[in-house]
């Protein structure tokens, strides 16, 4: 008896395409490549390969990036108040787990060791300086005050540039793409197939 009951539940049509597989979490899904940027979904998981020197990451450095179109920056031209009040509005901001060897931890934190002590070098000829400008009359602090200032803003730079691993070229309200990243991790992506 081939009788249809209306109350049994759906059964699957059997040349119907079935769904795609639910990608395994250890997998590249939801990461691609766009030229020499990495691009991900803010949501997607880095997988445990180091994005510095492509090899198998020990461990994970939280990063909080944020980003704004840098034409923003022209409206210092006009005020600064205008820029910050545009920028706060306008910034994209994500935060991300990135892999890394140990070696590579190792070395930023070494790039950051640096940073602060020449920060702290700085800081210590620059107040040495107006120390000695209040105690003498003559123009000898300016040995200390400009070598301090000079310091204090090679430091800045120095910490800005070398102690960050990856940055962010641009992020949308879903995706981030990533400078900095080796070009061996960005050969086993494929490329980001959408137009944002």
């Amino acid at each position: 008896m081939n009788e249809i009951n209306p109350y049994a539940s759906p059964q699957a049509i059997s040349n119907a395409p079935l769904a795609p597989p639910i990608p395994a979490p250890n997998q590249l899904a939801g990461v691609w490549r766009q030229g020499k940027h990495l691009v991900m979904h803010k949501l997607a998981p880095l997988p445990d390969i180091c994005l510095k020197s492509n090899v198998p990451a020990t461990r994970r450095l939280k990063r909080k990036l944020q980003w704004h179109h840098p034409a923003f920056a022209l409206t210092l031209l006009i005020s600064p108040l205008i820029y910050i009040v545009i920028a706060l509005i306008m910034t994209k901001r994500a935060t991300i787990h990135v892999p890394m060897t140990e070696e590579w931890f190792t070395r930023r934190k070494t790039r950051m060791l640096i940073a602060w002590s020449v920060c702290g070098l700085g800081l210590l000829c620059f107040v040495a300086g107006i120390a000695l400008a209040a105690s003498t009359d003559t123009e000898e602090f300016l040995f200390l005050l400009i070598p301090g200032i000079f310091l204090l803003i090679g430091a800045a730079l120095y910490g800005q540039y070398a102690c960050r691993m990856i940055w962010p070229k641009r992020i949308t309200n879903e995706y981030l793409w990533l400078n900095g990243v080796h070009p061996g991790f960005l050969d086993r992506l494929e490329v980001f197939p959408y137009v944002v």
